[in-house]
């Protein structure tokens, strides 16, 4: 009897949770699933087998010397404190879906993915100068420590957007957290790193400084060069590549609005449009109820000359709609869902 009501408790506690994790993941973007899907697959798997994140983390010897170049994208999704984990999809994940909402799935993650090789390139090109300054290869495995691999995660690009957000609007005063004053956007992520540096024993984070330096970089000379355009990533959407990932629940097209969605309220808007040039039309026909003269005296004439009117009429009308009509367009496909 016990062992049923415990099992019957087992199951209800089981269901409750799936319901609520079903239920904070059905609000989620496709990508944002895909990050945090990955992310914590990937710890749990290196509490039992380690030399996962040493396979995955961008260890700058092993990326140089070894040429193992898929460490500067798979480095993003490997941590190793469960703390880290928490603090930095909390901070990451609100900006994230936003922007994934704003500009669409294959976008944003190309953004991301960018991003994230262009902030590990330049952590591992410092590194390989250090050591040359050095002289030693031993500086490009710091990484490597006693416990595993120390691996800063979603840090990175975490504080890239942070800095290309604040760049935006640069004079904007910035309130930090709790304390009482504010200061200009433009230097919140760089006092943030000085915060986080001291309270952590003065323990300097080169991989999250690249993330702030990338930030500054792309806003003020990599911006015209390196931004993605919505119609290369249309292009990429549509191709063979991505085209499963619109089957997909949480999948948002580019601009950040489904295209069966935007043509349906393009279509009403269409509609409506129609529908009053036709009342405006029909308004200026008005009835003749006067009393009036045939020239000419002949009644066929006369009919003949009331229905080229008429016809004129239509044709005036029907190019008026219709002009109205062809401008509006999609200017994308339209896919399906």
């Amino acid at each position: 009897m016990e062992s049923n009501q415990n099992s019957l408790l087992r199951n209800n506690f089981c269901r409750n949770c799936k319901e609520f994790l079903d239920r904070i993941t059905s609000a989620m973007p496709l990508f944002m699933k895909f990050v945090l899907f990955i992310t914590i697959i990937l710890y749990l798997i290196n509490l039992f087998i380690p030399f996962i994140s040493l396979i995955f983390a961008n260890i700058p010897y092993y990326t140089i010397y070894y040429f193992n170049l898929w460490r500067l994208i798979t480095t993003s999704f490997i941590t190793t404190n469960i703390l880290s984990i928490i603090f930095s999809i909390y901070f990451w994940y609100q900006e994230a879906v936003k922007l994934e909402r704003e500009i669409g799935t294959v976008k944003y993650m190309l953004i991301f993915l960018m991003n994230t090789f262009c902030i590990q390139l330049m952590y591992t090109l410092i590194m390989f100068l250090f050591s040359l300054i050095i002289r030693t290869q031993t500086f490009l495995q710091l990484k490597i420590t006693n416990s595993g691999v120390r691996n800063e995660g979603l840090w990175p690009i975490l504080l890239c957007d942070l800095t290309l957000l604040c760049l935006s609007n640069p004079e904007e005063l910035q309130k930090f957290y709790f304390f009482p004053f504010s200061l200009k956007a433009k230097y919140y992520p760089i006092f943030l790193f000085v915060f986080f540096t001291v309270i952590s024993g003065f323990r300097i984070d080169l991989e999250v400084l690249c993330g702030i330096g990338f930030g500054f970089l792309f806003h003020y000379y990599l911006k015209n060069k390196l931004l993605l355009s919505n119609n290369f990533a249309t292009k990429l959407e549509n191709s063979f590549l991505f085209r499963w990932m619109k089957k997909k629940k949480g999948f948002i097209y580019i601009g950040g609005v489904r295209i069966p969605e935007l043509k349906n309220n393009l279509e009403n808007i269409r509609n409506v449009s129609i529908n009053e040039r036709i009342g405006i039309v029909q308004s200026r026909l008005k009835v003749f109820k006067g009393k009036g003269l045939a020239v000419g005296g002949e009644e066929e004439n006369k009919v003949n000359e009331n229905t080229n009117e008429a016809n004129e009429v239509n044709i005036s009308s029907t190019q008026e709609i219709n002009s109205g009509d062809n401008s509006l367009n999609l200017n994308s496909s339209d896919p399906k869902p």
